[in-house]
Formats: C-alpha cells, structure tokens, sequence
C-alpha cells in the first residue's frame, strides 16, 4: 500500500474558524467529499449520543484533510468511527495510521480504536493493503457499501443511452403517458408525507431497518436548511397525492438518493424510473459527477431472495452494475481495552442503552 506518493501525516483537531466551512472543506477532500463527513451528519448522530470530533490530518506534501470522528464513550474509553472517512487518498492510509498511533498520549488520548470507511471499490489487493497498514476488516455500516453507481459527466444522451433497454422503455412509457414529477420545497408537511410513502413498500410494512419519524426529521432539516436536501414527488393521476416520492442529497461529487416510498398499485409504468432519471438530470446540471443509488445486496447475493434489499436491488441494476467498497476497517489503538469493550461492556450497553449498535 505505502507508494513513492505516499506522505507523512500529523493529525490536530480543528480550529473554529474551520468548522465555519466545515461542509465545503469535507467537499474538497481528495475522496470528492463524503455527505456523512458533513454538518448535518454529525448532529444526527448526536442524536445517537455519538460525540462528534473535528479534526485535521497534515502532511507537508499533501492536504489538509478534515475529518469527522463520532466518539462513542465507555468505561473502556473513547472509539472513534470515521464514517465513509477519512477521505483522503489511498495509498496515504499507512501514514494516517501512523499520525493514529502517535496522537494516543495527545489528540486521540484514551481512544482504543478507529473504525475507517474508505470508500474505495472492494479487491483483494485494497483488503490486504490495509491489513499490511494494521486495520482489521470489520462489519459493514454504511448501507451505500454495496450500491449502483451512475456516472453523470458524460452527455445527458449518452448517460441515458448506457441504460438497459428495459430501464429507457419505462422512462418513455412513464413520460408518453403523462407521469408528472415534481422537485418539493421542503416543509413538515412535505417531510409527513414523505414518511407515510416510506411505510408503503415492503407490502405496506416499511423496511426493517425503518427509523422512527423523528430521525428523519432530524436528517432531512439538517440537509435541507443547508441546502444538501432535496425532495422529488411522482404523480401519476389515479391517486390522491404522490404515487412515489424520493429524498436526495447532493454533497461534493456525489448525489445520493437516500430515501424512497411509493404507493404499490400505480396506474402508469415507469414513474418511479422517470423520477430518478429527472433528478440524475437536475443533479448534473448542479455539478455533481455520480449519483449514487444507495444500498443493494452485494454483488454475490444479487439473486438471493432472502436479502433484506433484494427488492430494492432489483429495480436500482437496472441503473447499473452493483458496486462493492470496502468494508469498514478498525484500526486498533489498545488491544485489551479494545477486546474489553467487544466482549464484556457492548453486550451490556446494548442491553440497557440506546445506540446505533451498526458501528459495532
């Protein structure tokens, strides 16, 4: 992993004057910038009692890069979660190790580990370059770990011309037959009914992994008011309001389609297709690169029907081919306080107390 680019890092914590512009320095990062590196992330997940922690990694050749940390505290001390972080480039990652470990008795006293996200395209050679560096691969969090990916530099023609044939009919049946889709100002009224179309998949169920209708208050004011969030409704005639609905995000390079709901009888095909395909258009013309559709089955499990996200799988490969990123890594600090908090505290904080248990 270590290259001749390769430099050497210090890690300080971030002075206030950064956290001014704390979302356009996550932008500039060499990753193209992560939403969940933002603002808007880190006070969500306080929610979650996750303590955010800004910070600034340095080389003489390279950088800066900012980086959010969720500290997440216990008699066994402090753990880091860098999500989708820390965004800088590969092949920097022994280095950052390096400024991890020599910050211990400074910047990152008393944390027994750091659990990584670079969000680079899973091989072989990447997994073994960090294990080199001393990250262990651990479970995923992020769901947009295994996702489609669109590439929105090319012509709007020539994006659309390398969709499958089957993906170009439904946006051309959606559009002959009059399915109309709407880009909604974001409001609390918008952000109920968006809920209640989000309770409509999965046979009316909701998802599993479904939040209660706070959190995402919480998430989609936090990226609107920052003007990251967006809302798209579909109508197809025959129902009272929306027939499918999306929020979206747009950050750095990327736009990422973050949630979705829709009515499951519709009266026209392909709206939910036209949809996405109206906002890829309005995100290009915003000057995002990818649009990230958010959350399939890995590429090996596609066919299974088991998958909790087989269904949603199903109609984002038409977009397509699944993409699988590395999984999270942790980078251990303390190894006895971290086997400590693994088997003898988290099982007894997940027992009597609220957490995003995901990072663990």
């Amino acid at each position: 992993m270590a290259s001749a680019t390769a430099h050497r890092w210090t890690i300080r914590r971030a002075r206030q004057d950064e956290l001014l512009d704390w979302d356009a320095r996550i932008e500039a990062n060499p990753d193209g910038g992560q939403w969940t590196q933002g603002l808007a992330y880190a006070k969500l997940k306080a929610t979650e009692r996750l303590r955010p922690v800004f910070l600034v990694l340095e080389s003489e050749g390279a950088g800066p890069v900012h980086v959010l940390a969720l500290e997440h505290r216990s008699l066994a001390g402090r753990y880091w979660y860098l999500p989708l972080g820390p965004g800088a480039a590969f092949d920097e990652l022994p280095g950052i190790a390096d400024a991890l470990r020599a910050a211990r008795d400074d910047v990152a006293k008393g944390v027994f580990a750091v659990k990584v996200e670079p969000y680079e395209v899973d091989t072989p050679e990447r997994r073994e370059a960090l294990r080199a560096a001393g990250f262990r691969a651990a479970n995923t969090v992020q769901q947009n770990i295994h996702t489609v990916l669109v590439d929105l530099r090319p012509d709007v023609d020539d994006i659309f011309a390398g969709f499958s044939k089957k993906l170009r009919n439904h946006i051309r049946n959606a559009i002959k037959h009059g399915y109309r889709v709407e880009k909604v100002p974001h409001s609390e009224a918008t952000y109920e009914q968006m809920y209640a179309l989000m309770q409509t998949v999965a046979g009316g169920k909701g998802v599993d992994t479904m939040k209660p209708y706070a959190y995402y208050r919480t998430l989609w004011g936090e990226l609107c008011e920052r003007g990251q969030g967006h809302f798209w409704f579909g109508y197809d005639g025959a129902h009272d309001g929306p027939q499918a609905s999306a929020f979206m995000i747009g950050f750095g390079r990327y736009a990422l389609a973050k949630d979705g709901g829709s009515v499951p009888d519709r009266a026209i095909r392909g709206g939910a297709h036209l949809l996405r395909w109206t906002a890829m258009q309005w995100f290009k013309e915003q000057g995002r690169e990818v649009y990230d559709t958010y959350a399939t089955p890995p590429s090996w499990r596609a066919d299974d029907e088991t998958h909790r996200m087989h269904g949603p799988g199903i109609f984002k490969r038409l977009f397509g081919p699944i993409v699988d990123h590395l999984p999270s890594h942790d980078l251990v600090l303390d190894e006895a306080r971290y086997r400590l908090f693994l088997r003898l505290l988290l099982p007894v904080e997940r027992r009597v107390r609220r957490r995003p248990w995901g990072i663990w």
